[in-house]
């Protein structure tokens, strides 16, 4: 019998990203741990996203660069376990990772970009607040939550099936209930409700498959 080498796939920098996630959520705790706290519970507290509206922070301040970076590891790991079980042949390696995070880290900068473009050149800054407030709240809770469910895919009993599952279930969940919280407003603005959709969600889909294909 010839014997046969063994290869085996390191996945310890699987085990260095969660390291760095949870970096990042300690320096979100030190930094302000009730917003931390209030973003983990974003899609039930319609409250928030009125006072971030009212707020109009900045995006470029520590707190929210922090909670933006690790949202982007968390999203990226998610499509990267999306991946593998879509295209089993897919090898789940760092290489890869990277090609996704990028993707990722794009989108949401296309978004934000256009944000900033269209509100201040077409002065629709108040019609569409509260849904870039509630997109962006939304996605960061979102990834607050799948960051436990990642480990135990990882290292646990939890399958892609499942994590999958789970995200729709929370993306559903922001969908109907922004809807149900702005109702009248997505009604009798349907125009800045469907531009809203075409320059903030479909666009940036668009223009980062252009950029990478």
């Amino acid at each position: 019998m010839q014997a046969l080498e063994r290869i085996e796939i390191s996945t310890n920098w699987l085990t260095l990203i969660y390291l760095l996630c949870l970096l990042l959520l300690v320096v979100l705790k030190t930094l302000n741990h009730r917003r931390i706290f209030e973003y983990s519970r974003a899609i039930f507290l319609k409250r928030f996203i009125e006072k971030k509206v009212e707020e109009r922070a900045s995006f470029f301040n520590g707190f929210n660069i922090v909670l933006f970076v690790f949202s982007v590891v968390v999203y990226a790991l998610f499509f990267l376990y999306l991946a593998e079980w879509l295209l089993p042949e897919t090898e789940k390696n760092f290489e890869l990772y990277l090609k996704i995070i990028a993707f990722v880290f794009g989108y949401f900068t296309v978004f934000l970009a256009l944000d900033f473009v269209l509100c201040y050149l077409f002065e629709i800054k108040n019609e569409l607040a509260y849904f870039v407030a509630a997109k962006l709240g939304y996605s960061y809770n979102i990834a607050l939550f799948l960051f436990p469910f990642l480990i135990f895919t990882t290292y646990a009993f939890l399958n892609s099936y499942m994590l999958l599952s789970v995200f729709l279930l929370l993306f559903a969940l922001s969908f109907v209930i922004t809807f149900i919280n702005n109702k009248n407003l997505i009604i009798n603005k349907l125009f800045y409700f469907i531009l809203y959709l075409c320059a903030l969600e479909i666009a940036p889909l668009l223009i980062i498959y252009k950029i990478t294909v």
